[in-house]
């Protein structure tokens, strides 16, 4: 936003500049070129619009500001929309693992052991730079945590 404003601040005081002395497009040697005296051999004159007047330019900076108080106001809305989201996953997931039966003693062993394979393949990966296999395995290792918790098995390692 504020780059954007700041390109058009420049326009307006190169445009004012143009503007008042004259813009002519020139090809020489088959490359164009711009400057403010005529061309030694044809060439075209470029009409510069005049610069932006004061209340102009007063508009569209207040324009600017009422955008930016905007995209403020949208990023704090889904900022809350968010934290709402994941609390009410958090609740609903409390509630679904106090539904769940719980897993016994073996079961947490074998999740537990799975566990300890994922993060060795995990990490392995993350040796060889393999991005996309790591992240598939980390998104594994999320799951089998999310059961591990669900089943009461006790606190990770």
């Amino acid at each position: 936003m504020k780059k954007a404003l700041l390109f058009t601040v420049l326009g307006m005081i190169a445009a004012s500049q143009a503007g008042a002395q004259g813009l002519f497009k020139c090809k020489v040697d088959g490359k164009i070129t711009y400057q403010s005296m005529a061309c030694a051999k044809g060439g075209e004159t470029i009409d510069v619009p005049p610069p932006p007047t004061p209340a102009q330019t007063k508009a569209a900076q207040a324009r600017a500001q009422e955008d930016l108080e905007r995209v403020k106001q949208l990023a704090e809305s889904n900022r809350i929309a968010r934290e709402n989201k994941a609390k009410a996953d958090k609740e609903a997931e409390a509630k679904e693992a106090g539904d769940s039966k719980r897993l016994a003693k073996p079961d947490c062993d074998k999740l537990r052991s799975r566990r300890e394979d994922l993060y060795g393949r995990r990490n392995e990966n993350r040796r060889n730079s393999q991005l996309e296999a790591m992240g598939k395995t980390q998104d594994e290792i999320d799951k089998l945590e999310s059961e591990f918790t669900k089943a009461a098995c006790g606190p990770l390692d």
